[in-house]
Order: C-alpha cells, then sequence, then structure tokens
C-alpha cells in the first residue's frame, strides 16, 4: 500500500484495464473496493509491465500510456529493488502533461484543472452538465494529500435523490428562473501510510462490493462526506478496511435550532441531527484468484461520535444491542461477497447485503427478509473485448428505515444501489477496444420496481410481495463511444433508447422529466479531470 492518494471511482478508464488483466490473470487484484491508491495501480502497472510478453499490442499501448501517469508514483531507482530499477529509468522521462508537476525525493506536488461539458439532445428537448474547477494532490514522505474543487451547471435537475440513475448526487442546488441549478463539491483528504496499510481523514465517494453496473453494498453515488478510514495489507491472504463517516442527516433539531436577532433582522437557524457510519470488512484469499469478504455496518445518531463505534474489529449490531436494551435500536447491516478469477479469460462474483433476516423465514414462501442479491459474470475470451451479465434482485424495505435520523443515506441518497429497495435489473453489455482506451460499449439494462412500501406504511413488513404490483418499468439499449486522448481527458458520444414506464406518481418522482415515455437521446461530452 504505501503512500495513499486515491484516483477517483468516476476514472473508468484506469479501473475498466486493471479489470482486464486481472481477468486475464496477468495481475493480482482485490476489486471489492474502490477507489485505489495511486500507489497501487502503479504498482500494478509495474507488475503488468514485467509480463509484457503476455499482453497484447493494445494492451501495450494502454499500459504504457497510464504508465506514464501513474509511473510518477514508482519510488526512484536507488529506494527501488534493482531487479525494478530499470523500469521507472524506462518510464520516468515519460511523464503525462500537467498543468504544474514537482518531483523530489522527499516531496512531490502537482495541480491540474478540472473542466467538463455533457449535452444530451431527445425529443423532449436538449439538456446539458458543465463543470469547472481544480485539484491538486502531493506527497510528503510517508503523508498523502489531495483536494478538488468543483464548480458544477445543470440546465435542468438530473441528480435529484429519487432518480434512479447513478449520478453523483448533489448535496444542495442553487436554482435559477428556468430551472438551472448550480452546486459545488469538494473531495479531498489527509492520510498516512506505509508499507501494508494506511490510515487518514478523506471526504469523497467510496464503493464496496464487486460490480459492473451498480454496486449494492456502498455505490458512492452519495454526495461526498467526511470519513476515517483505516485499511489494512498484513498478509497475501487478508485484507481489511474499517471507515468511519459523519453523514448528513438533514433532518432538523429543533432542541439545537434557534432564533437570532441582528441588524438585518430575526431568522431561525436551523441545526442537523447528527448521523454517523461505522463499517468494516475483511477479505480472505483461501487461494490465489479467490476472494471471501464478510463485513457488517451500522448507521447512528447519538450526539457525538461513540467510542463503541470506534473499534474497527467489531460486530456492531451486538454493540448496539448493549448500548440500546430495550430501546429502539440503531440502524445495523451485514454483507457478504465472494470474487473469482481463477478460470483465466473469466471474472465470476457475488455480494449479499443484510438489512434484516430471520432464518425462519427463509423457508416461508410468504415472508421475506430485508436482502439484496447481487451476481455477475465478466469475460475477456474474445481478445481486446468484454462482455458483461450482471443480475441486481432487492427485496422490498432493503435499505429503507423508520427513523429519519438513521436511514441508510447522507443528504439524503440512499448509500446502497442506485435502484434502491424493491427493484430487480439485468443488465448486459459487450465492450470492444480496437485502439488504446478507445471502448466501444452496447447495452441493455432492464429494472422493474415495486411500491415505495416505507411511504406506505405497510404491514406485515415481511410478508411484501417484491415488484407486487410493478409500478415503474425502465428499459434501456444504448451504443457508447469513449476514447481518452491523453491522461484525464475523455471525449465520448452515444445514443441511447429508453422506454420508461408506470404509475405517473413514481414516474416523476424516479425519473427525470426528460426521459418520460420512449425516448432516443444523443450525448456528446468531454472533460479533463475528475
Amino acid at each position: 500500500m504505501g503512500q495513499y492518494v486515491p484516483t477517483h471511482i468516476s476514472n473508468e478508464g484506469i479501473y475498466q484495464f486493471l479489470d482486464e488483466l486481472a481477468t486475464e490473470k496477468i495481475i493480482d487484484l482485490h476489486s471489492l473496493i474502490k477507489p485505489y491508491s495511486r500507489k497501487d495501480i502503479a504498482e500494478k502497472l509495474m507488475d503488468a509491465d514485467m509480463a509484457r510478453s503476455e499482453l497484447i499490442t493494445r494492451q501495450l499501448a494502454e499500459l504504457d500510456f497510464y504508465l506514464r501517469d501513474y509511473g510518477k508514483e514508482l519510488p526512484g531507482p536507488d529506494l527501488q529493488p534493482k531487479a525494478t530499477s530499470w523500469l521507472w529509468q524506462k518510464h520516468h522521462g515519460e511523464k503525462r502533461f500537467d498543468v504544474f508537476h514537482y518531483s523530489d525525493s522527499l516531496f512531490q506536488f502537482t495541480v491540474n484543472p478540472i473542466v467538463g461539458s455533457d449535452i444530451w439532445i431527445n425529443s423532449n428537448g436538449s439538456f446539458y452538465h458543465w463543470w469547472n474547477g481544480v485539484e491538486a494532490r502531493s506527497y510528503a514522505g510517508k503523508f498523502g494529500m489531495w483536494a478538488s474543487l468543483r464548480d458544477n451547471h445543470e440546465s435542468t435537475e438530473l441528480t435529484a435523490r429519487d432518480f434512479k440513475n447513478q449520478r453523483i448526487g448533489a448535496s444542495h442546488f442553487k436554482i435559477f428562473t428556468g430551472g438551472k441549478r448550480d452546486y459545488w463539491e469538494l473531495r479531498g483528504g489527509i492520510t498516512y501510510g506505509w508499507d501494508w496499510g494506511h490510515l487518514g481523514l478523506i471526504m469523497g465517494q467510496f464503493a464496496w462490493g464487486e460490480n459492473n453496473a451498480g454496486a449494492n453494498i456502498y455505490a458512492g453515488r452519495t454526495p461526498a462526506f467526511p470519513r476515517i478510514e483505516l485499511a489494512m495489507d498484513p498478509a497475501d491472504w487478508f485484507r481489511f478496511t474499517y471507515v468511519h463517516g459523519v453523514l448528513i442527516s438533514e433532518v432538523v433539531d429543533s432542541s439545537l435550532s434557534s432564533y437570532s436577532s441582528n441588524a438585518y433582522g430575526t431568522e431561525y437557524r436551523e441545526v442537523y441531527h447528527p448521523k454517523y457510519l461505522a463499517a468494516n470488512i475483511f477479505t480472505f484469499t483461501p487461494y490465489k484468484g479467490l476472494q471471501l469478504s464478510i463485513g457488517n455496518s451500522v448507521v447512528y445518531d447519538y450526539r457525538h461520535p461513540h467510542a463503541a463505534f470506534l473499534l474497527p474489529v467489531a460486530f456492531y449490531k451486538a454493540i448496539d444491542h448493549t448500548l440500546n436494551a430495550r430501546i429502539n435500536n440503531m440502524n445495523s447491516q451485514l454483507f457478504l461477497s465472494v470474487s473469482s478469477r481463477n478460470l483465466k479469460h473469466f471474472h465470476l462474483y457475488g455480494s449479499v447485503f443484510i438489512d434484516e433476516a430471520a432464518a425462519d423465514r427463509i423457508f416461508k414462501s410468504d415472508e421475506h427478509n430485508f436482502v439484496s442479491y447481487k451476481t455477475g459474470i465478466s469475460t475477456t475470451i474474445v481478445p481486446n473485448s468484454r462482455i458483461i451479465a450482471e443480475y441486481t434482485w432487492t427485496n422490498a424495505l432493503t435499505y429503507m428505515h423508520n427513523v429519519p435520523t438513521t436511514t441508510y443515506e447522507s443528504n439524503q441518497y440512499n448509500l446502497g444501489h442506485f435502484l434502491e429497495d424493491n427493484a430487480k435489473d439485468l443488465y448486459m453489455a459487450f465492450e470492444y477496444k480496437p485502439l488504446r482506451t478507445l471502448n466501444l460499449r452496447t447495452f441493455i439494462s432492464h429494472s422493474i420496481k415495486g411500491p415505495d412500501h416505507t411511504a406506505l406504511g405497510t404491514l406485515p413488513r415481511e410478508e411484501i410481495q417484491p415488484f407486487d404490483p410493478a409500478v415503474w418499468k425502465s428499459f434501456r439499449f444504448g451504443i457508447q463511444s469513449t476514447i481518452q486522448v491523453v491522461n484525464d481527458l475523455y471525449a465520448r458520444i452515444s445514443y441511447e433508447w429508453r422506454d420508461v414506464t408506470g404509475e405517473q406518481e413514481y414516474l416523476e418522482r424516479w425519473t427525470p422529466e426528460e426521459y418520460h415515455g420512449r425516448t432516443g437521446t444523443f450525448r456528446i461530452g468531454l472533460n479533463y479531470g475528475f
């Protein structure tokens, strides 16, 4: 591990390339938890460079392309094992373009702009999203530091909390005449790293769960919130990650809110209830290529972080039952994951998110546990391509909670799968990469959701039949072309046909107005940085 500065999860190119190399059994990869650090990515690319004879022409070009960026994370030849010092010499002089970059034996500092735009056009009209900002990162000894600030501008609301898409949420909109919306986002952190782990204070998105079409443990869709993160990789067969996050409840605490008067008049100052997340996950590798993971989490609402939930290695539900004996408990979860790349060219994976479960319900056809299942397979058996099939099933009331201050949310955006509860989704895709960083993708996605039983207050809860009735359906077929022209400069063009139907209440709540009914949407976009 070592120094830790992350590559944001929206930088799909490098994540897809590493997944391809791992599926080809060229590198070992733990893809359950994202983001990866730049240091870890550099080491994986170095592993691939040591196996260049196993790579095809396009993979070699892509490897050299990414080494121009991440090769800067490789230590100098005087600090490296002699066997790999030639690799540093080979790539150190072939850096990517940065607006500013400085590096010496102790300190490294990089600054780049962030700018991007997407434009969509369909029969319902045209709409856009553009953003601008700046990002910087640095290393000083074993410390890693980074920050990015972006100002977002939307012509219409595309990132509402209830919209069933994978766009990263917006914490607060400034709304202008005509429906235009602006919002800010800050990401950053400071970490201390050592050879087998890191500890840090981070504000940004993270995702837990093997997936190609939306994780069902932590999806990384919420606006950035601060967290303490501890990650350890002390042995080849064991990895551990713990986070303690400060969630944003957006539930007003009347006992702390108050009126204040000044020269401008009297105003009511609202204060939110505090809300926290503690989560851990353990990954075991019984033999190379097979990873088994188990973890648990709790969302709690004490006035201050509770010492018991600051324990990294703990079963939080048991702690909760002790702290809140004979009163309403906090909101706890359990999750399991399996990933296998034992068969060359194939990645088989699955995860289970357990919100509430009882053993006796398993064998009752009329009762259900509050569980989300995901299973998938991807294959690179056809050179320069990837085929993906992924299925998600989530029972009613999974991810949901009846106490507003302990919901599985931050800024009212659900932490779990983007479709949330009472939903199922089938995703299939074919990707073809004829040239370096050029990805041609065609996909279909069929999603179905049942009613919102949290709002309806349906009882008994465990007898709710999933997707009965189906009140929202979405069928999507798309063709996309994406290319990374230079490092972090992405250009894209796509066409997507949608058929979104359902009861009017849910259609308006879960789908942007621009996508209601049958639409064929063209998209063109360009961005530099994330």
